[in-house]
């Protein structure tokens, strides 16, 4: 049993796995180091409520304040660790803070994609808190946005931003948005909504490069085919990669939530912090559950259980504005289902799939 826990990595996975070090009686010496400067936030709320102004920073906190200390778990935030010393069981971060810790979980979450191409002013990723706050300071003066990449972080941020009585233009480089994860059919459906909100959603839309006025600003994007979309700001949400420079420097180190290659949603990593902690601490692992994940776009709350990956077939029951899909593999299995503005047929779904696995 480790006497010294370091937890890199503030997010839901780091903070989960720190809260149940504690829960499950480890009475060592615990530190969570956060590269932000804040305490572990709600991060679904950055393209939602966050944005829309309907929030505030204070109000996203996971825990209230005082929880970490109670437990004497030492928040160091604002710093990132930068190194691990294996040998001796030591890690520094980019202030030249040394930590102590016989045991590390890397929980560093995930960066997002970049575009190949120079990036002017105006461009934005959605990832940090910083980042929303700096994007929401551009949408407040701004009339048109223009969204790189057709994913769940753009839907919901073309959703927010149209509220807020912008322009919006959505690229997706696909034939449909969602095409790998949700499947063309749903895809498609979802496309025809943002359409009818007056979203300009255009497929087989591959941007090429930025256009800057004088000021070195953005003030469009080229695309593949030569055309142009003119905009006051961009969002690049073209996706993330796992962060796991600091993994490549050790082999003792656990990896959990985003750096471990999860699918990004909310319950995946806060139940893979949760089976980080248990490792460390030689417990048995909790029974498995179905993966979970929701987004709100458009006036629809979309809700998924289960993994769509081995699909080979979507069953659609219902319509653009409310519809259930159940997604099968090549033998008729059941692998996932979503639910859209249909939150009571959720728990039946769920059992559903409890059955079929």
């Amino acid at each position: 049993m480790p006497r010294s826990v370091l937890v890199v990595g503030a997010g839901l996975a780091g903070a989960r796995c720190a809260e149940t070090l504690r829960a499950e009686g480890f009475d060592g010496e615990l530190v969570l180091v956060g590269e932000e400067p804040v305490p572990p936030y709600e991060r679904p709320a950055l393209s939602k409520e966050l944005l829309a102004g309907t929030r505030t920073p204070d109000s996203l906190s996971l825990r209230p304040p005082g929880f970490w200390a109670e437990r004497e778990i030492t928040l160091v935030l604002g710093e990132r660790v930068v190194r691990l010393d294996g040998a001796e069981r030591l890690a520094v971060t980019d202030r030249g803070l040394g930590l102590q810790c016989d045991a590390v979980v890397l929980a560093t979450g995930a960066k997002p994609r970049k575009l190949p191409f120079a990036t002017p002013s105006g461009v934005h990723v959605l990832r940090t808190l910083g980042d929303a706050l700096a994007l929401q300071a551009e949408l407040a003066s701004a009339r048109r946005l223009a969204i790189v990449g057709g994913g769940f972080v753009g839907a919901e941020v073309a959703s927010t931003a149209h509220d807020l009585g912008l322009e919006v233009t959505m690229l997706e480089a696909g034939e449909t948005p969602f095409v790998t994860v949700l499947g063309a059919d749903v895809g498609a459906l979802l496309a025809e909504r943002y359409r009818r909100h007056g979203v300009d959603m255009r497929t087989n839309a591959l941007a090429a490069a930025f256009r800057a006025d004088g000021s070195g600003r953005v003030c469009g994007i080229e695309l593949a085919d030569g055309s142009a979309v003119w905009c006051d700001v961009v969002l690049v949400a073209v996706g993330v990669e796992p962060e796991r420079s600091l993994a490549i420097a050790t082999t003792d180190a656990q990896l959990a939530g985003d750096a471990a290659g999860g699918p990004g949603h909310w319950t995946s990593a806060a139940a893979d912090g949760v089976a980080a902690a248990r490792r460390i601490l030689g417990l048995e692992p909790l029974p498995a559950q179905a993966p979970f994940f929701w987004s709100d776009q458009f006036g629809l709350r979309i809700q998924l259980v289960g993994d769509t990956r081995p699909a080979a077939a979507v069953e659609i029951e219902g319509h653009g504005s409310e519809f259930v899909a159940r997604y099968r593999a090549a033998d008729g299995q059941l692998v996932a289902a979503l639910a859209a503005n249909r939150p009571r047929e959720v728990a039946a779904l769920r059992a559903e799939l409890a059955l079929a696995a």
